[in-house]
């Protein structure tokens, strides 16, 4: 169980304070009446359930953190966990020679670049 914060510790406590004394203060002769000092009783017994009712909420609090921050956690592991599905490729495959494939005889190749030749140098000029 946690303990509240310092600043709100000294919140209540000076809330307390102000209203005991207050309460003294506004009447020392009834502060003698028992019916008083009951009523301070409970008042002191609020003020305790008070806090111990902000310890509690606190805690739950921190425990749904904890439980959000473990849930995620966890996703991200099964998420690591599934390789992603690649399809294998091949970048630079040489190309398969089919049936319906045309090919270009090698001698009629060489005079096309030959041709091509001759008129780049021809432009050249």
């Amino acid at each position: 169980m946690t303990t509240p914060k310092p600043r709100q510790t000294r919140v209540s406590l000076l809330f307390a304070t102000l209203t005991l004394s207050g309460l003294v203060i506004a009447a020392p002769v009834a502060a003698q009446d028992a019916y008083t000092q009951h009523q301070l009783g409970v008042l002191e017994a609020q003020q305790q359930m008070d806090r111990y009712r902000g310890v509690v909420q606190q805690n739950e609090l921190n425990a749904l953190s904890a439980e959000v921050q473990t849930e995620r956690a966890l996703q991200d592991m099964r998420r690591q966990r599934q390789a992603p599905v690649l399809a294998p490729t091949t970048l630079w495959a040489a190309p398969a020679a089919g049936p319906d494939e045309v090919r270009i005889p090698d001698d009629r190749l060489a005079d096309s670049n030959a041709r091509i030749r001759a008129i780049l140098e021809r432009d050249k000029r």
